[in-house]
Parts: C-alpha cells; structure tokens; sequence
C-alpha cells in the first residue's frame, strides 16, 4: 500500500507581516477525495477549500506530493531509533521527504497524468 502526502506552502494573512506556512496532509491511503479538493483545483489555477479554510490560488506559493510504503509516523519512529542515544535530534517527516530511500516525489507525475486526461472542473459539475 502507498500513503500519499500534500504539502502546500501558502502566504498567511494573518499578520500585517509578509509571512508562508505550511498545510501539510499526510498519510493519504485514497487520493481521489483530494484530487476533486485540493489537485485539481489547483491545477486549474482556482480556489482549493479545505475543511477550516479557503485558500486563493494566488496564495499558493508551492505544491509538493510525495509518496511512501509506510505511514510518515512509522517512517519517522524508525529513523529516529537509527541515530545514537545520545542525540537530541529529532527526525520530522521534512527529513523523511529528503530522504530517497523512504519517499517518493510524485508531484510531476500526478500533473503530468491530469494533463493528459484534461479534467477540469466543468467536468467535475
């Protein structure tokens, strides 16, 4: 099985600062509810609506989607159990998506497959 994981970069307007944080969804077994709310909205440069928020496209400063044979958690836990005793690193699913040996970046490919297929939200309603 695949767990799929959505990390958007977007501008927050929460302050009067010039400030970007991330929405990062992880360990997605079906993407298809995120395809219709998050992948092809963006693809189609439109507004994406998550459960607390609606985000502008305009907003939306990067879109990554990565991919992995274990839940983020568990990948983590192993990593973390890796490194000696002594350490007081600790190991955050950034390091697990740099590390090739446990993800996957899957992002061009997705949108590669959704330019080929041309789904847009007509289509969708």
């Amino acid at each position: 099985m695949s767990y799929y994981h959505i990390i958007l970069e977007v501008n927050d307007h929460i302050s009067t600062i010039e400030q970007t944080r991330d929405i990062e969804i992880f360990d997605i077994t079906e993407l298809q509810p995120y395809l219709y709310a998050i992948l092809l909205p963006y693809f189609n440069e439109q507004q994406i609506e998550l459960e607390e928020e609606n985000i502008e496209f305009s907003d939306i400063l990067h879109i990554e989607i990565k991919q992995t044979l274990l839940p983020i958690q568990h990948l983590i836990e192993e990593e973390q159990k890796q490194l000696p005793s002594d350490t007081d690193v600790t190991i955050t699913a950034y390091e697990i998506f740099n590390n090739r040996d446990h993800t996957q970046d899957v992002t061009a490919v997705i949108f590669d497959l959704l330019e080929a297929v041309k789904i847009d939200q007509a289509d969708i309603e």
